[in-house]
């Protein structure tokens, strides 16, 4: 995969260079021209575009040079790439625009209150210089902002600026030209190149600033927005704590916070990132995205939810949590597992330490009753003692034959674990009885079948039944 990636790199940056080196060729065509039409005329507009045209080749060997640079992939010391370095160089391009005007505005004054005889000579042959460096321009400019719009360059796209003013300006010499030679206004020419250096003032303000704002990671225009309001659609995310965007050449990264439901297992949430993280894309195709998540606490959770939370913070399971409300008093019941330590005094601390903790996070509790419980999930080496438990199985069956919920009773099994007993059965219930009705019938059954087998086996530890349905 990262191999792709840096093939693309190359080919975008070998794809920018040709274009650039083209423009470069094609500014020295220009300038010759110019000078030479310049030379001839003594127009101060088109000597203005010899300037302009003259920077340009200085301004493409810049490109050139800062692409190159630009293409070089992520280092220790330039983690997001060297691309802001063409931002560089527009600004750069400005810079020396806006030198050129300031000598251009020079030379007007002088020829509009000093020197104010000065002769415009004008002829077909520059008219026709001035019109073949347009139709260059107009190819070269399309072709950069073509490159420039494909790679996103802010060099290229300086470029590409640079010659559509070249246009603009070389139709408002002639324009100043023809008012010149055919008498209509002796300082036509001169406003003409006026007229030119503001239209170049004013782009390259706005360039300036585009570069401005991408050196300064200035988000698009309503992209932040979006990007939270998207983010917060998904199923799974509570809220954004933060949101940050960046770009560096083509290249958008974004940074994310959300918050998840402390609840939702870690699988899941991955699935939740995974989720934003494609829809970012959706947004801004080819972004760079790395979403952190945390958990939350939400208004969803209940009380149970709230202790099994509590419990886990001190790294323990708890299981069968039981919250119930009499009058306005709430009590709750859970049983812990302990299984790091076997002594009911350390136990007992524990378990405290624990109350406290909830009592004090969940206030709304009055009574609250833990129960230690052994481990669930380790693994017990037992022995299975069912055959020579016929007194066991013949007073469980007693018991179900006397227990008219009971349909039938089956598969029942007695085990030896570290020298106690377990016994487990499965009961057929009628299909017409609800869940919790059935929950009923199997607590109070196990409870029967514990205590009269209690006091006659000592080591009998639980009971515990499987229910099944019968069949309508």
């Amino acid at each position: 995969m990262k191999t792709d990636i840096t093939e693309s790199n190359e080919t975008i940056a070998a794809k920018k260079i040709k274009v650039a080196t083209q423009s470069m060729y094609a500014a020295v065509i220009i300038t010759v021209i110019k000078i030479l039409a310049s030379y001839f005329s003594g127009s101060l507009g088109v000597l203005s575009e010899v300037f302009n045209s003259g920077i340009d080749i200085f301004v493409c060997l810049v490109t050139i040079l800062s692409i190159k640079y630009s293409s070089r992939p992520p280092d220790k010391d330039h983690n997001y790439g060297h691309e802001k370095i063409e931002n560089f160089s527009a600004l750069f391009q400005v810079l020396v625009l806006f030198i050129t005007s300031a000598y251009i505005i020079y030379e007007a004054i002088n020829r509009l209150f000093i020197n104010k005889d000065h002769e415009v000579k004008v002829s077909v042959w520059i008219i026709l210089a001035l019109l073949i460096s347009m139709a260059i321009d107009l190819y070269r400019a399309r072709a950069l902002k073509k490159i420039a719009n494909e790679t996103k360059s802010s060099a290229l796209e300086a470029d590409a600026l640079h010659f559509s003013v070249d246009i603009i300006s070389s139709s408002v010499v002639i324009a100043g030209l023809l008012f010149t030679v055919t008498g209509i206004s002796k300082i036509a020419d001169t406003i003409a190149a006026l007229i030119v250096t503001i239209i170049i003032i004013f782009l390259g303000y706005k360039l300036s600033r585009k570069s401005i704002d991408t050196l300064m990671d200035k988000v698009p225009e309503g992209l932040y927005e979006k990007i939270k309001y998207e983010t917060l659609l998904i199923k799974g995310v509570e809220d954004i704590k933060s949101c940050r965007l960046r770009s560096s050449g083509p290249r958008m990264y974004a940074d994310m916070v959300i918050f998840i439901s402390r609840l939702v297992p870690f699988s899941k949430v991955h699935d939740i990132m995974d989720n934003v993280e494609r829809k970012i894309n959706e947004i801004i195709p080819n972004a760079d995205i790395v979403i952190h998540s945390e958990p939350v606490e939400t208004k969803n959770e209940t009380i149970n939810d709230k202790i099994r939370m509590i419990v886990n913070d001190f790294g323990l399971k708890c299981h069968d949590i039981f919250s119930h409300k009499i009058a306005n008093e709430i009590y709750s019941e859970l049983h812990i597992e302990i299984d790091s330590t076997n002594d009911l005094i350390k136990a007992h601390d524990m378990i405290t330490e624990i109350e406290v903790r909830i009592k004090k996070e969940i206030e709304v509790i009055s009574h609250l009753k833990i129960h230690i419980d052994e481990p669930s999930e380790i693994l017990f080496d037992t022995k299975d003692i069912t055959e020579n438990s016929e007194e066991i199985i013949s007073n469980v069956n007693r018991i179900l034959n006397d227990n008219k919920n009971v349909i039938s009773g089956s598969d029942i099994q007695v085990i030896s674990t570290n020298g106690k007993m377990r016994v487990s059965l499965t009961c057929i219930f009628n299909y017409i009885h609800s869940l919790d009705e059935v929950h009923d019938m199997v607590t109070v059954l196990e409870s029967r079948i514990y205590l009269e087998l209690k006091d006659r086996y000592p080591k009998l530890a639980n009971v515990i039944i499987h229910a099944e349905p019968s069949v309508k």
